[in-house]
C-alpha cells in the first residue's frame, strides 16, 4: 500500500466526534485570528494585484474573496485569499524540533483559506469546516515532522510543498473522494508542484510570490482532487516511490512513519499567536527593544550602537545583507535590522510600520547602521 493510499484511509476515517471540545474551541479561535490576518492584508498591493486578475479572468460564482464580496471559483478564492492572509506575516506559527533544537518554522492556519474557499462551494457544516481544518493542522505537523537531516531549506526547497502532497487529502475528504481518488490526486499535485528555495532564501530580497507560496500549492491541490474525482490518474508512489517526493527532494532523509502518525496529534493546541508583525523568530529581541525603547524613552539619535544576540536561526533568517536595508513588506518584517530600528524610532511594529517613508527615513536607515546581529546556537535549544 503506498504511503498517499495510507494517509487517504485515515483521512476518511477522521470524523469530527474524534476532535476534543478544547480543539473544536481553538479551531474557532484560529479562524476569527486567520480571518483579522486577511483584513489587514486586503488592501496590500499583492491583494488588489490578484484581485484584478480575477475580474479580468472570469470564473464561476462559487467562493468569496474576503472583504471584497467578489464571486469566484474557489480555485481563485483560495488564492486570493491565501495572499491576504500570509502578508503581514501575521498568520500563527508553530515550530519543527530535532532533538532538542528549533530546526523551522511554518505557518499552519495557511490551510484555513483553502478549506473555506472548497467548503462554501460544496456548503460544508461548520462541523465538516472545523474537521478539515485540523486535519491539515495535523498532516502539516506530521509531514515535517518527518523531515530529518538538513531539512528541505538546506536542500533548496521551501517546507510549503507540503501544501502538494498533503491538501489533496483534506480536499479530498471534503469533496468526498475514495482512497484510489485521493492517492491519485496526491499524485497529480506532488509530481507537477514544489516551492524553491528562492522564495525564503538569505540570498534574495523577497518579492510578492513569498505571499503565494503555499496559495498555489492549495490551489493546485484543489484542482488535482477535482481531476481524480472525474477519473484523471496521478502516481501513487508520489511520496515514497522512485523519483518521488522523498527520494528526490529530500535523498532520501524522511521518516514516513512521522507523517503516516499524524492523527491525534490535534496541533491546533501548540501553536503560537504573534504579538509583532515579524518572524517569529526575531519576537523576543524586539520585545526587549519595544520595552526599553518605551520604558526609558530612548530616542534614535541618543542611540551609540545596537548589540543583539539571538538565536542562531534567527540571526540567518533575518540578519542576512539583502535585508539589511529592505524595500518592501516582505523583506522588512524579516529583517532584524530594520525591525530594531524601527522599534526605536516608532515604538512599535504594526501594519503602519511598513510603507516606503518607513524604510527610507534617515533615522530608521541611520540606526540600521548600528546594529550588529549575533546567532548563539545555545539560543535555538528548546526551553
Amino acid at each position: 500500500m503506498s504511503v498517499a493510499r495510507e494517509l487517504a484511509n485515515k483521512v476518511r476515517d477522521f470524523k469530527f466526534s474524534d476532535i476534543p471540545a478544547d480543539v473544536v474551541h481553538q479551531s474557532k479561535r484560529m479562524m476569527l485570528d486567520t480571518l483579522g490576518c486577511a483584513i489587514g492584508g486586503y488592501e496590500s498591493e499583492a491583494s488588489r494585484t490578484i484581485q484584478e486578475f480575477i475580474k479580468e479572468a472570469g470564473h464561476p460564482a462559487e467562493s468569496t474573496v474576503f472583504g471584497s464580496g467578489i464571486r469566484t471559483s474557489c480555485l481563485n478564492a483560495t488564492l486570493a485569499n491565501g495572499a491576504m492572509v500570509r502578508y503581514l506575516d501575521y498568520n500563527d506559527t508553530a515550530f519543527i524540533l530535532q532533538g532538542e533544537t528549533y530546526r523551522t518554522g511554518y505557518h499552519p492556519s495557511e490551510v484555513i483559506p483553502p478549506v473555506l474557499a472548497l467548503g462554501e462551494k460544496h456548503h460544508l457544516s461548520g462541523k465538516d469546516v472545523i474537521t478539515a481544518i485540523n486535519l491539515g493542522y495535523d498532516l502539516s505537523l506530521g509531514f515535517l515532522e518527518g523531515v530529518k537531516g538538513a531539512g528541505m531549506e538546506k536542500k533548496g526547497w521551501n517546507g510549503d510543498t507540503r501544501g502538494a502532497l498533503i491538501m489533496p487529502l483534506v480536499a479530498g475528504k471534503i469533496l468526498g473522494l475514495t482512497e484510489d481518488q485521493m492517492e491519485s490526486a496526491v499524485g497529480i499535485a506532488g509530481s507537477c508542484h514544489a516551492v524553491f528555495g528562492i522564495l525564503d532564501t538569505p540570498a534574495e530580497e523577497y518579492t510578492m510570490t513569498k505571499n503565494i507560496r503555499f496559495p498555489m500549492m492549495s490551489y493546485a491541490a484543489i484542482m488535482a482532487a477535482m481531476l481524480a474525482g472525474k477519473g484523471f490518474t496521478g502516481p501513487a508512489g508520489m511520496i515514497e516511490g522512485h523519483d518521488g517526493f522523498v527520494h528526490s527532494i529530500l535523498d532520501g532523509e524522511y521518516e514516513v512513519e512521522r507523517l503516516l502518525d499524524f492523527k491525534g496529534k490535534f496541533a491546533i493546541r501548540e501553536i503560537c499567536i504573534k504579538s509583532i508583525i515579524a518572524d517569529f523568530s526575531s519576537h523576543g529581541h524586539l520585545t526587549a527593544t519595544l520595552t526599553l525603547a518605551r520604558e526609558h524613552d530612548i530616542k534614535p539619535e541618543q542611540v551609540a550602537e545596537i548589540r543583539i544576540t539571538t538565536s542562531k536561526r534567527c540571526a540567518e533568517h533575518t540578519g542576512d545583507p539583502v535585508k539589511k536595508y529592505p524595500k518592501n513588506k516582505e523583506t522588512a518584517d524579516h529583517s532584524s535590522y530594520y525591525l530594531t530600528a524601527i522599534a526605536i524610532v516608532d515604538r512599535q511594529i504594526g501594519p503602519n510600520q511598513f510603507t516606503p517613508e518607513k524604510y527610507n527615513d534617515p533615522r530608521v536607515t541611520e540606526l540600521i547602521g548600528k546594529v550588529t546581529l549575533t546567532g548563539d546556537p545555545a539560543l535555538d535549544k528548546a526551553r
